[in-house]
């Protein structure tokens, strides 16, 4: 279920679409590669809100525009209480009732490693739950090392 999709050994960036992307690829590329590995995925981005930082909002925008991706920007309280994962199922029961969708890929990065979150557990239960289902980009600096 856990997928990390390692676009190279260069990595300069940890979030799913910031400009210089894996490999010297843009952000954009990541996106596209998402959709062709799971065409017609919800693409779903969880994470705090200063990671938005790093993203250019040009490529964000336009794939929100299109419907193909949605932003879930917990609290530091919400991750540190565990309440993010029901907000992530909530945010999936919610898109899968106003979209029709039945795969999701969740993006995530740093605090998901942090927390140990389990992601295998979560698509689980979403599967049980709502009949969809749920893969997990790992696209967290602190898997990459480009923090070091």
């Amino acid at each position: 279920m856990f997928q990390n999709y390692d676009r190279g050994p260069r990595h300069g960036g940890g979030c799913p679409f910031e400009g210089r992307g894996r490999g010297g690829r843009g952000g954009a590329d990541v996106l596209g590669e998402l959709r062709a590995q799971h065409p017609g995925a919800q693409l779903l981005f969880v994470g705090a809100v200063n990671c938005l930082r790093h993203k250019p909002f040009s490529a964000a925008a336009e794939a929100m525009r299109r419907g193909e991706l949605s932003l879930l920007c917990p609290s530091m309280t919400d991750f540190a209480s565990g309440r993010y994962l029901r907000q992530v199922r909530d945010a999936v029961a919610e898109l899968a009732a106003e979209r029709g969708a039945k795969e999701f890929v969740v993006l995530f990065g740093c605090q998901w490693v942090i927390l140990s979150t389990d992601a295998d557990l979560l698509a689980q239960e979403l599967a049980d739950e709502l009949g969809v289902t749920v893969s997990f980009f790992d696209d967290s600096h602190l898997v990459h090392g480009d923090h070091a």
